[in-house]
């Protein structure tokens, strides 16, 4: 039987496909699939939360503070040379990019960036939504890691990094949803890191200058 990518699904969970090609999916998915199943649910709640956080305002100071107070406390560092090392890398590769559609008219006119991208990393996705100030350097990046092939994979309490080469620049832990916030100036060669010991693996995004990019 074959499975659905997860980019297939991404595309599917937000109308991007063809009559024909969702015919053929929705056939699919009959057969009692339950590996692309949880991948489309997983990736139809990323949809309806963009679509919805499309209309959502607010000040990303805000947003810090709070996110701040629902996401971990970050983990201590003594671990991270030995054990980042140790884990084989997968570089995420974007299966959604917010400033590739069209946006809604009026939507965030206030700030001056905002992007929202998905990544595929093995049977891994994050979610990463970019967000920074009119006259401000600092970006705030709220995140989700999670495994749609495998929802009961624990993602709570995961080292969440900003790396520079092999420095920390700053760093915390996803909560008990796999979700995450962290602050950071954009510069050259930063790279979002996600140890997953239990996978064996370390996801890994390159930072690159998003928002001026959008």
């Amino acid at each position: 039987m074959r499975h659905y990518e997860t980019g297939e699904w991404a595309d599917y969970a937000r109308n991007m496909i063809s009559t024909k090609q969702k015919a053929e999916m929705e056939a699919h998915l009959e057969t009692g699939c339950e590996e692309c199943r949880a991948a489309l649910a997983f990736l139809q709640r990323v949809a309806e939360a963009g679509a919805s956080e499309a209309r959502y305002e607010s000040d990303s100071s805000e947003l810090a503070s709070s996110a701040r107070a629902v996401f971990g406390a970050a983990p201590s560092a003594g671990w991270t040379d030995r054990l980042i090392e140790a884990l084989q890398v997968l570089v995420a590769t974007v299966t959604y990019d917010s400033a590739v559609g069209p946006q809604p008219v009026g939507a965030r006119a206030h700030r001056a960036a905002s992007r929202q991208m998905l990544y595929e990393a093995g049977e891994f996705c994050l979610d990463l939504r970019f967000d920074r100030e009119r006259d401000s350097m600092q970006v705030v990046l709220v995140g989700q890691v999670a495994n749609p092939k495998n929802p009961k994979f624990r993602v709570a309490r995961l080292p969440v990094l900003i790396l520079s080469g092999q420095k920390v620049v700053t760093q915390t832990a996803s909560n008990e949803f796999g979700e995450f916030s962290l602050e950071y100036i954009p510069r050259s060669n930063l790279r979002l890191c996600v140890p997953v010991t239990d996978a064996g693996v370390r996801l890994e995004v390159p930072l690159k200058r998003f928002l001026e990019e959008a």
